[in-house]
């Protein structure tokens, strides 16, 4: 598998475990904006706190350890940002 195909997949594979998180724990989502905003701001700090990866023998651990949470958070974190905008256009409940 080539480091392009790897990555696609992790995104993939991030993508759809925050979707299974959302759907599976809805009141995990923040109610007001403020707090969605809060989240995304610390998603997006933990995003650039990632360790740079090692050598090859440890990148694995650190992509699943450190790399894979942050991405399933931040790409939750933009779920919950689409609800919010969702619900103050009036497009949703």
């Amino acid at each position: 598998m080539s480091n392009g195909t790897f990555v696609l997949a992790l995104a993939a594979g991030a993508w759809f475990l925050a979707l299974w998180l959302h759907l599976r724990f809805p009141s995990l989502a923040p109610e007001r904006l403020g707090h969605t905003v809060l989240h995304a701001a610390s998603a997006f700090v933990l995003l650039q706190l990632m360790p740079s990866l090692g050598g090859s023998e440890t990148a694995l651990t650190v992509i699943f350890l450190f790399v894979l949470p942050a991405l399933v958070y931040a790409l939750l974190c933009a779920i919950w940002m689409i609800r919010q905008a969702q619900v103050a256009l009036g497009l949703s409940r």
